[in-house]
């Protein structure tokens, strides 16, 4: 080559260069005509509310990135994770043999139609390997649910007017008639921006036979089975309850429900032939009865009306707390005989309708500042059947404080029509000085004032003497240091030794705690990159990395363990109940008995992973 001339070789040297852009070029073009996305679906006709399956398949590649799946805004949409779906398979053509690898990646939703008519789901875009692909879109069509004779849903309000923030009891009710398998509900109103819905606690009788848990959203509400009668006839019930607080005024009517249910539609005759066929009830004996066939049905609630009236300005407190209804507030204290700054346990119970959504009185309108003392950390407060207690701790600063003075709470009576205040009664407080103690006081000793007086011998007095002769020479001739002076030196030796190594050890053990502490998230990607992950797992993995990062014990780890640490911190709110669902979610599976499905395990591992990602930023 060194015998060309410069311009061949650099000519030479150029056109190598463009051919090898030209191989990679074509192998990435080959590479991506591979890859290909697609929607697919379980059937593309449904009712309302009934419940389809899709999923996103993304064939060509072992990963890719979550679609984002927003746009399919006539939906009800459920994530239900991803999963890998590769195979291997090896055939013989012509006496050759070959090895085929297909490689694939699926995304699984179930989706709800909200509306009926013809619902397109679009084009969703997918990116893998740093490139765009999109599906195709896919066309459904939805009808509108009907009712039965053997099958009715019916909603059911307390009152058909309300004022603005006052609760309204829904309770919804199942008739069922006829037997059947499995069953869904769709309830748009736990969703619905103009209302906060809040499940109640299903009454029954307390053997826990009658509840049953049914899923809608992301919670669970507690169902109770009975009987009822409806249009004369009698049915099996499964009914549950909602506080629905309107959000703001107006005439609304409530979005209907559905729920999606199998019914036996006909019998088909099991093909297995019974030694007494035609014998009467031989045949069902040895197994040759019907075999039930099952197909979906989506049963429709009925709309009810609800009217909402604005809160009046007129009187309205400044510092009005927003509930509306009968409500009574309490205040205790312990204990009530204290020092200035002792602390003081003061518990304030607030009950109502709607309890749990009181806050705590701001005690700095009540406490004057001159005579106590205030934490800046609000309780957030407990639920205790139709009650909210607030723990807090105050400190009197003034001998001159003889009780808690009166807490109110201000709130709107619906019977009344106007603005009621309640106030919990005086707590009566003795407070002492703060008393300072001496080294006499802590020798127990009582000081001795004047001169030593004389005082009588066994046999009479003891002269007092003076003069040089009373004195006796303490003088040493010489001084010598013996073995004995160990026993002065050995205890303070030792103490000091044992401090040093208490030290050394505390040091050692701060160390790895801040170790652990710098590598948790490393720890907890590892558990959770784990082959064969399992609900459990999952769950202890979290609370490891939550116990190592807040210095607390991961064995019992609960939301409320660390629901004030992680407000200490400033963690963002939304954060903060992020965390609290993926602990609920997995102590439901724990305890519960829900084991997750492999589908949810991985959803709620890349929901763990990035949660623990974004509380990195606050440590």
């Amino acid at each position: 080559m060194k015998n060309y001339p410069e311009k061949t070789r650099q000519a030479f040297f150029l056109t190598f260069i463009l051919f090898s852009l030209q191989l990679v070029v074509a192998a990435t073009l080959f590479a991506a005509a591979d890859i290909s996305v697609e929607t697919v679906l379980d059937r593309q006709d449904a009712s309302i509310g009934e419940p389809l399956a899709m999923q996103i398949r993304v064939n060509g590649a072992d990963a890719a990135d979550p679609p984002d799946i927003s746009q399919l805004v006539d939906f009800t949409v459920q994530e239900r994770g991803g999963q890998g779906n590769s195979s291997t398979s090896v055939t013989n053509i012509n006496g050759k043999w070959e090895r085929i690898t297909r490689h694939a990646y699926f995304f699984n939703y179930t989706i709800t139609p909200k509306r009926a008519g013809r619902l397109t789901i679009p084009a969703i875009a997918v990116a893998v390997a740093g490139r765009t692909y999109h599906t195709e879109p896919v066309a459904i069509t939805a009808t509108a649910p009907e009712e039965t004779d053997d099958l009715k849903l019916r909603i059911f309000l307390s009152t058909g007017k309300c004022y603005l923030g006052e609760p309204v009891t829904m309770t919804v009710t199942w008739f069922v008639g006829k037997d059947v398998n499995g069953f869904e509900f769709q309830l748009p109103v736990v969703a619905d921006p103009r209302f906060t819905a809040v499940p109640l606690a299903g009454k029954t009788s307390g053997s826990g036979q009658d509840e049953l848990k049914i899923p809608i959203g992301s919670e669970a509400v507690v169902a109770v089975k009975g009987r009822g009668e409806f249009a004369g006839r009698d049915f099996l019930t499964v009914t549950f309850q909602y506080l629905l607080l309107p959000k703001e005024a107006g005439s609304f009517t409530l979005p209907q429900a559905t729920v999606a249910c199998q019914t036996v539609s006909a019998y088909r005759q099991s093909p297995r032939r019974a030694p007494f066929k035609g014998f009467g009830n031989f045949d069902d004996f040895f197994g040759n009865s019907s075999q039930p066939v099952y197909r979906t049905q989506v049963v429709p609630s009925n709309t009810p009306e609800l009217t909402v009236l604005p809160l009046p300005e007129q009187d309205k407190p400044a510092n009005f707390s927003g509930l509306v209804g009968d409500y009574a507030i309490q205040a205790d204290a312990a204990p009530r005989e204290v020092n200035i700054g002792d602390p003081v346990t003061l518990t304030v119970t607030v009950s109502g309708p709607s309890a749990q959504q009181a806050r705590l009185p701001d005690l700095a309108s009540f406490l004057p500042a001159s005579s106590f003392k205030i934490p800046e950390e609000i309780a957030a407060g407990d639920m205790e059947d139709n009650k909210k207690i607030f723990t807090q701790t105050i400190r009197v600063k003034d001998t001159s404080v003889t009780a808690i003075p009166p807490i109110a709470l201000s709130y709107f009576d619906p019977v009344k029509k106007s603005y009621q205040l309640a106030s919990t009664a005086p707590i009566p407080l003795t407070v002492h000085a703060a008393k300072v103690v001496t080294a006499t006081d802590a020798e127990g000793k009582t000081a001795e004032a004047g001169q030593k007086e004389l005082k009588a011998a066994e046999k009479g007095l003891a002269p007092n003497y003076a003069g040089d002769d009373a004195l006796i020479d303490q003088r040493a001739a010489s001084y010598r240091p013996g073995w004995w002076l160990l026993l002065f030196a050995a205890p303070p030796l030792l103490f000091f030794l044992i401090g040093l190594v208490r030290f050394m050890k505390t040091r050692k053990e701060n160390g790895r705690e801040k170790r652990q502490a710098r590598h948790a998230l490393a720890t907890l990607e590892r558990q959770l990159a784990a082959p064969a992950l399992s609900a459990e797992s999952l769950s202890l993995a979290l609370k490891e990395y939550l116990a190592v990062k807040l210095d607390k014990k991961a064995g019992a780890l609960t939301f409320h363990d660390v629901e004030p640490t992680l407000a200490a911190l400033g963690v963002d709110t939304a954060l903060v109940l992020e965390v609290r669902d993926l602990l609920t979610r997995f102590e439901t599976w724990q305890y519960a008995g829900q084991n997750g499905t492999a589908p949810d395990i991985e959803q709620f591992r890349v929901k763990t992973l990035a949660a623990a990602r974004r509380l990195e930023a606050y440590f």
